[in-house]
């Protein structure tokens, strides 16, 4: 993505990321905390290099809203421990396809792509404290709002990764997806219209006390289900609603939400003590 110092792209989270880096101007291309040169074979095979080591970390990254703003919702799941180190979760939108104008000075007249407009877990990113047991899934989430008139809707993208802050500041995972529609505005007191089924539980892992939350597309019912590790149902409700759980006995559960149109989500939450 394109970070600028100033200029008519700069903003809180380019100087946000200038800081985590230590720089005062545009940074010099850095894979796993080397310096890279610009010879092209040079690029090729320290990503390949890096591409050959698995990752322990995934990322789902759900977003719910539509050209005026919404919700971001990113569940963070460790296979393993992390090495140490503080490890946070950034994401934001990016707009592709402007035009740059005289304001842009060298650039004028250029198309510019992914370019950081709005920021829904901050400029800062979030703290990810993973403590196990693994696999440890941490969810977070954040509002955002979009201006229409300045960053057309089809235009915007959503790039969320996961990244040390000391050392060689390496990102462990990263997603990136386009940003549709999954929203109408309508009366007051009617809720948005989404286009997917969305769900979420936290905290996970949890102590015993956790929420789930469903969403489902306008007309579309669904139901949901937890799960214990025989395969026991032991909790069930109609979907579209957040509902709160306190779980004595340990262990992982699988939470699954089925919809009239035969889509399935499913989840999974670990209690501990």
């Amino acid at each position: 993505m394109y970070l600028f110092y100033n200029g008519p792209a700069a903003n809180s989270f380019n100087s946000g990321r200038f800081s985590l880096y230590g720089v005062t101007g545009t940074p010099t291309v850095k894979i796993d905390g080397l310096g890279a040169s610009s010879s092209p074979s040079s690029y090729s095979n320290s990503i390949n290099n890096r591409l050959s080591i698995p990752s322990i970390i995934d990322i789902d990254v759900e977003m719910v809203g539509n050209s005026a703003g919404g919700t971001a919702y990113v569940s963070v799941t460790a296979e393993q421990a992390p090495a140490a180190g503080t490890i946070k979760v950034w994401s934001v939108i990016l707009e592709d396809h402007e035009m740059a104008t005289s304001a842009w000075g060298g650039y004028n007249g250029q198309e510019m792509m992914w370019i950081p407009v709005v920021f829904p877990l901050g400029t800062t990113g979030d703290v990810l404290n993973f403590t196990g047991p693994y696999p440890q899934t941490i969810d977070v989430s954040g509002s955002y709002t979009l201006n229409s008139s300045q960053h057309p809707y089809d235009d915007l993208n959503v790039a969320t990764y996961v990244q040390y802050t000391t050392g060689t500041k390496e990102v462990l995972n990263a997603s990136f997806i386009d940003l549709h529609d999954t929203t109408a505005i309508s009366d007051p007191g009617i809720a948005p219209v989404v286009s997917s089924s969305v769900m979420n539980s936290w905290p996970n892992p949890s102590t015993g006390t956790f929420s789930v939350s469903t969403f489902t597309p306008d007309g579309v019912t669904g139901s949901v289900e937890i799960f214990d590790v025989s395969g026991r149902s032991v909790e069930s409700f109609s979907a579209g609603t957040v509902e709160n759980f306190h779980f004595e006995e340990t262990g992982v559960y699988f939470i699954r939400l089925t919809t009239s149109t035969g889509e399935v989500v499913k989840k999974q939450i670990t209690v501990i003590r």
